[in-house]
């Protein structure tokens, strides 16, 4: 197990803002299905900045959980087939490989 730096206060709440526009994206497409209850009780968005650091630790975990859920509940045919994710899917560039 190697050594973790810890990370700074700014970094995880851009940490936590990247994981909400994630939940979001699941939410509108239509998947998320009380998979974020905790996080929405919690009351933690990543524009609250005031926040302590160990607040936002929090709320990354509770979506990192969310969108763990997720994947485990979901079908995968389910979710690749999903026409608001298949035109996400194909709006992403292919990258060549050499």
């Amino acid at each position: 197990m190697g050594w973790v730096m810890p990370m700074h206060k700014e970094e995880l709440v851009l940490l936590h803002l990247t994981l909400f526009y994630i939940k979001r994206f699941f939410e509108e497409v239509g998947i998320a299905n009380g998979h974020f209850r905790e996080y929405d009780k919690l009351g933690i968005k990543p524009v609250h900045i005031h926040k302590s650091k160990a607040e936002h630790k929090k709320a990354v975990f509770l979506l990192c959980r969310g969108i763990s859920d997720i994947f485990k509940t979901v079908d995968t045919e389910l979710l690749i087939n999903n026409p608001k994710v298949k035109e996400y899917l194909d709006s992403i560039p292919e990258i060549e490989c050499h």
